[in-house]
């Protein structure tokens, strides 16, 4: 029997709202499907009689593959007599917006990457300088962190700024769950004498962290669990909690007529949100990216509001289920339309391995990185032999080379290298090819002409951490490399192809410990071998004298750019040239000095009138002139935050009152304004000096050098 015309009618239905995508479905009275009908545009649809006359019920309900899949909340329902009496009736059916509405769902999708960036304690430093002087105006109000903000306001005084020459390695997230969560926000414009003025302010006094105590001097202690500082929520930095000290600052402290401009400007103070709400989830995909789609009803924003989206992405890591990123509880909240990439500073976040340098074809190994520095950062002659050197020029051996020592002054460029080096070698996959099972990294002194002198040193390899994907759950277990013996060859270790395992990222080839040597230019030199221990060289080069070796198809290689073609090294082995240096900077307070008459005594009351100049004798200097950054010196007033300088320039980047030299004068203040208005206070005088000393991850703090002295001054 053929099909019957038959026309559903949207009541109220416009232009502007979605079309509608459904079907009709006769069911019997087991719920069992009978015939499907899909509605066209124009609401046309055709059922068969016999499908009509055999139905209990006709549901009007969303376009399904399956029928037992349909959302039974976004059904119609009408009892067979009923549909057939109203369409005997009228010719159609009639649907009131209530009924039709829920049948207008569109697709929504949301796209971003996921990142995972280390370390973080540099990331954690950088945030405490940036808050630090903001919150002091607050937090020194309050008697129990007075001291507190002061050691903030004394550490971000004494250490340089931060600048692209501190390493900041980031790998992709390429498995994972990512959550989706929307809230809505409305924006409306404040004003002068806004009610919500005082509602603001309780919310940022309750976002507004307490800032831990930066102890000062500094020591060289190991850095906090960077889960307990009040920046970071779930491997996220808090972007709220960050600016809420400043925030709460200018509303306490503006006038009250400038205040609606200042929260007009952030839109994170001047907007209300509503709480987040789920709304879907999907999977990182292994280029680290992800795009998730779901269908939702439309919704009509109100004037001034739009919707935000944050998200939670969970890793299970040997079977537990882990948070590694929370925008949500960091309140990181992003525009549908954005692509964010989202970044988890999370220590247990598993990050994926990628190849730096994919232009780069055949069979061959360079050094990649030293820490987390681009060995393209390192200054070294060019091989002269399998493990040797040129004659090495003022700055070969240190990293962030400068064009002269004069450009170097007071800059991290020309950074001597000390503490632990983490070595990072880049083997390419085709060396498995040729035959290449293992390598070893060794050390030697260096002469001034670029050759070895003395004993050389085999360095060790720390176990390399894989994965083991079971079902959804990440397994993290560990292999060692070495050492292993080989012919008649030792301290060799397995090269960790990316076929062999699913190795984990920011892993490391070597460790050099350069506190176990003495200080000065050394070369490191790596070699490879094949399974019987053999030497592998590349083809046209000469072996070491006495070693069994065989040339192999591959090349040693330089990275002396960051970008473009790297450097072919002809030899047996690849050689670079380190100087390290792991000596202390001076830092000493001699004398404190009134009109510039100096004094040594302990204990001093300094008597004066408001134009008396103080200064002070002190030594600043490091036993190599070139790794002293710089030093700085300065006062400190009582127990509140006011400060004065008195290097001269600020920081000062020379090396002064090296022995046998006399102590330096600093420069001058007058007692009247070091006293501000009292006539009679104490101090204390600060002195540091920064080294450029670097490990490829962080400066060596430890090796600054710091002085403190105490004093009163008196013009009553």
């Amino acid at each position: 029997m053929d099909k019957q015309q038959m026309r559903i009618e949207l009541i109220g239905h416009t232009e502007r709202e979605p079309a509608a995508e459904f079907a009709v479905y006769a069911v019997d009275r087991a719920n069992k499907l009978i015939e499907t009908a899909r509605v066209d545009a124009g609401g046309n649809f055709k059922l068969s009689p016999k499908a009509l006359s055999g139905a209990a019920q006709v549901l009007i309900g969303p376009v399904a593959e399956k029928f037992s899949s349909i959302d039974k909340t976004r059904v119609i329902t009408y009892r067979a007599a009923q549909f057939k009496q109203a369409l005997e009736t009228s010719g159609v059916i009639e649907l009131a917006k209530n009924d039709w509405y829920k049948l207008l769902w569109i697709k929504r999708c949301v796209s971003g990457s996921v990142k995972h960036c280390y370390p973080w304690p540099l990331l954690l430093t950088q945030l405490v300088q940036q808050v630090a002087l903001t919150n002091i105006g607050l937090l020194s109000a309050k008697a129990h962190t007075r001291l507190a903000a002061n050691a903030m306001m004394d550490a971000a005084i004494a250490k340089p700024g931060y600048s692209k020459f501190w390493p900041h390695h980031c790998d992709i997230v390429c498995d994972g769950l990512v959550e989706v969560y929307r809230r809505t926000c409305c924006c409306t414009p404040w004003v002068v004498f806004d009610p919500r003025l005082p509602d603001l302010v309780d919310i940022l006094e309750r976002f507004h962290p307490d800032v831990p105590v930066i102890k000062w001097p500094p020591r060289p202690e190991p850095d906090p669990s960077p889960f307990t500082f009040p920046f970071f929520k779930s491997g996220a930095i808090d972007e709220m909690a960050i600016n809420a000290g400043a925030d709460l600052h200018a509303l306490k402290s503006l006038p009250i007529e400038q205040i609606p401009a200042y929260i007009n400007a952030r839109a994170w103070l001047r907007c209300s949100c509503g709480s987040a709400t789920k709304v879907a989830q999907g999977s990182i995909r292994p280029d680290g990216e992800f795009n998730i789609c779901w269908s939702e009803r439309p919704h009509l924003m109100l004037l001034n509001c739009h919707e935000d989206y944050a998200y939670i992405i969970k890793q299970n890591i040997n079977g537990i289920s882990t948070v590694i990123y929370d925008g949500v509880a960091a309140h990181q909240w992003y525009h549908y339309s954005e692509h964010p990439t989202l970044t988890s500073h999370h220590p247990q976040a598993q990050s994926c391995r990628h190849d730096p340098f994919p232009n780069e074809e055949g069979a061959f190994v360079l050094l990649q990185d030293i820490g987390m520095t681009g060995s393209y950062n390192l200054k070294t002659p060019d091989a002269t032999d399998w493990n040797s050197v040129g004659v090495p020029a003022y700055n070969d051996g240190l990293a962030f080379p400068a064009a002269n020592a004069i450009a170097a002054k007071g800059v991290y460029r020309d950074r001597n290298w000390g503490g632990s080096l983490l070595l990072r070698y880049h083997f390419s996959e085709p060396m498995k090819t040729v035959g290449a099972k293992y390598y070893r990294v060794s050390v030697s002194a260096s002469d001034s002409i670029g050759n070895p002198t003395g004993a050389r040193t085999y360095l060790p390899a720390s176990q390399w951490r894989y994965y083991e994907i079971v079902g959804t759950d990440i397994y993290v277990n560990k292999q060692a490399l070495g050492p292993h013996n080989a012919g008649t060859q030792n301290n060799l270790y397995e090269i960790p192809y990316d076929a062999d395992r699913d190795w984990q990222s920011g892993q490391y080839h070597a460790v050099l410990d350069t506190t176990q040597f003495a200080n000065g230019r050394f070369l490191f030199t790596v070699e490879v071998f094949d399974a019987a221990g053999k030497l592998l060289r590349p083809q046209g080069t000469t072996a070491p004298v006495g070693v069994t070796s065989a040339a192999a198809h591959f090349t040693f290689r330089r990275w002396y750019q960051e970008t473009g073609p790297t450097a072919e090294v002809p030899f047996a082995a690849l050689t670079h040239m380190l100087w390290w240096d792991n000596r202390k900077a001076d830092a000493e307070i001699i004398d404190l000095r009134k009109d510039h008459a100096p004094n040594t005594a302990e204990c001093q009351f300094i008597l004066g009138t408001a134009s008396s100049n103080f200064s002070l004798g002190y030594r600043a200097y490091h036993p190599e002139p070139m790794f002293l950054l710089d030093h700085r010196l300065w006062w400190h007033r009582g127990l509140g935050t006011a400060t004065g300088v008195l290097t001269s320039p600020n920081p000062n980047p020379d090396n002064v009152g090296v022995p046998p030299n006399p102590p330096h004068e600093s420069a001058q203040s007058s007692f009247g304004t070091m006293l501000g208005g009292h006539s009679k206070c104490s101090f204390t005088v600060n002195l540091h000096s920064n080294v450029k000393t670097f490990n490829g991850i962080g400066t060596l703090d430890g090796l600054d050098g710091w002085d403190q002295g105490a004093f009163a001054l008196d013009i009553s």
